[in-house]
């Protein structure tokens, strides 16, 4: 395998078998499965090309840098970073009695619009090397997909366009493609600052902030009027009906109507930005009711496995896997800015689901001492 790999790299030539993809798809809980919108497709690769590319991925790190906007599937780069970052500079600015203005893109089948000659173009124009350049060029092109139903295939059809799913590859191209999506960089005046632009995969936001709302909406859609001739310039396209623009403060009337390809950008009064539920007051409030209700149907769900008589510590890795995890999702982010009474009705949520697993602890009343009874070996904690 060492050798077949080398001489992929050597000669540029990806095999033609890797390039096609069988597509089966899985029925959407309480829909027609008859009905394509109804059923998510899954494409299967081939498991020797997907090690190779893990390789090539590897290589590619070492040459391409996405912008350091970009928070997506770089190491050392998370979800819940770029959340705490646009979170501090939303709550910042409010502490700075100045109004923030965001407009959330909804890229349109991002993934699946990646036009082919564009991208390798601006790989040519990187620092990656042309070898590698000709490997991603030939790991694009000619590749085709059949459609699995019941055990039947369809006949192949050619990809023209698009990264391919279930690929490693393909998040680290999409922001190679999307590393020169506008601001107002070169388009400002001395005394403008830019707005801010948070990049994860294909989810885009712009945030301007002012001491007027007015003002920090104009500088947001003179962003909106700059980004059509990149769309059409790269083949993309946004969904101007599931974009959403967010304006927080205290300001009852909204500022006029932004506005993308003549299409007005609805405003909202909150908005779910990487998962978490961002309110114009920032109060969290939607994001704590979101934790509280998506955690409590979690445990209704497992709550006959967690009261079984299965071992103390396969319960609490359940617990951790099923219900911590949406408990404590972003966290760092969004914390900090719940007030009193929202943090003690998840630290209640918290002590209660020790409860649920460790009967023991039932009448202990301190949270403290609850979770040092919720332990097991080594000190790990049952519930944070």
């Amino acid at each position: 395998m060492n050798r077949v790999f080398n001489g992929i790299l050597r000669t540029g030539h990806f095999p033609e078998e890797w390039k096609r993809g069988k597509i089966i798809t899985i029925p959407k809980a309480g829909k027609d499965p008859r009905k394509p919108e109804n059923v998510r497709p899954i494409t299967l690769l081939s498991h020797v090309a997907k090690t190779f590319e893990r390789a090539l991925l590897t290589k590619l790190r070492l040459f391409l840098t996405p912008r350091q906007e970009q928070y997506g599937f770089r190491e050392g780069h998370s979800t819940t970073l770029q959340l705490i970052r646009v979170l501090h500079y939303l709550a910042s600015e409010r502490n700075c009695d100045r109004y923030t203005v965001a407009v959330f893109l909804d890229m349109e089948k991002a993934f699946d619009r990646v036009w082919h000659d564009g991208l390798i173009y601006k790989l040519i124009d990187t620092s990656l090397p042309p070898a590698l350049t000709k490997v991603v060029a030939n790991f694009l092109q000619r590749r085709s997909f059949c459609v699995a139903v019941d055990g039947v295939l369809s006949a192949p059809r050619p990809i023209e366009a698009g990264v391919p799913q279930g690929s490693c590859l393909s998040p680290e191209l999409y922001a190679v493609y999307t590393d020169d999506i506008p601001t107002l960089h070169g388009h400002l005046e001395d005394w403008e600052d830019d707005v801010m632009l948070a990049l994860y995969a294909d989810d885009s936001a712009y945030f301007a902030s002012s001491r007027r709302a007015d003002l920090a909406a104009k500088r947001i859609q003179r962003v909106l009027d700059q980004l059509p001739e990149w769309l059409d310039k790269w083949r993309m396209a946004v969904n101007v009906s599931k974009t959403a623009a967010l304006l927080t403060g205290s300001q009852r009337n909204m500022p006029d109507q932004l506005r993308l390809r003549g299409q007005a950008v609805e405003w909202n009064t909150r908005v779910r930005y990487l998962g978490v539920h961002i309110d114009r007051s920032l109060r969290m409030t939607p994001q704590t009711d979101h934790v509280i209700q998506t955690s409590r149907a979690a445990r209704a769900k497992l709550r006959p496995i967690l009261a079984s008589r299965l071992p103390i510590s396969t319960k609490i890795a359940i617990y951790k896997c099923y219900i911590r995890s949406r408990l404590t999702y972003a966290a760092p982010a969004w914390y900090a800015l719940c007030s009193g009474l929202q943090r003690q009705r998840l630290q209640v949520l918290s002590s209660k689901r020790c409860t649920l697993f460790c009967p023991h602890t039932a009448r202990i009343r301190s949270p403290r001492r609850l979770y040092k009874k919720s332990v097991i070996r080594g000190g790990e904690i049952a519930a944070t």
